[in-house]
Parts: structure tokens; C-alpha cells; sequence
């Protein structure tokens, strides 16, 4: 895994803005992004294209449960 702190709402590097999380920073709310990078990689992103038949639910539901036990361990 590999973190990066982007001061300023991600505005020195445009790249980490085009998620949605940039939305909640916008607004004074502290945010996250875990990215695997897909909108660098994915024409379809945020587009016309970008429809749930396209998703990999398999995966994104083991990166959830990753997380989910990342932070309990981290927590205790």
C-alpha cells in the first residue's frame, strides 16, 4: 500500500481531485481517497460509459472488507 498527504485540497496535483472526495474537502470536510489509479486507466470514468455493469463488485467488496479490517486492527 502507498499513502501520499496532498495539502491544500489536492489542488498542487490535479490528479487526486477527480474523485469524489474532492467534493467533501471543498466543503471543510476531512476526506480519503483509495484509488487503484483506474481513472488514469479507465476511458470510461465519470463518463457516458461509467455504468454499474461495468464494475468489478467482487473486488470492490474485498477492498471494503480489507479496509473494514485494516481500521478495526489499527483501532484497537
Amino acid at each position: 500500500m502507498v499513502t501520499l498527504a496532498v495539502p491544500l485540497s489536492g489542488h498542487i496535483l490535479p490528479e487526486v481531485r477527480l474523485s469524489d472526495h474532492a467534493n467533501f474537502w471543498d466543503e471543510g470536510y476531512p476526506a480519503i481517497m483509495l484509488t487503484d489509479t483506474a481513472f488514469m486507466r479507465n476511458f470510461h470514468y465519470h463518463g457516458p460509459g461509467d455504468v454499474m455493469a461495468r464494475l468489478d463488485l467482487e473486488a470492490m467488496t474485498e477492498l471494503t472488507l480489507g479496509l473494514v479490517h485494516f481500521l478495526r486492527q489499527e483501532g484497537s
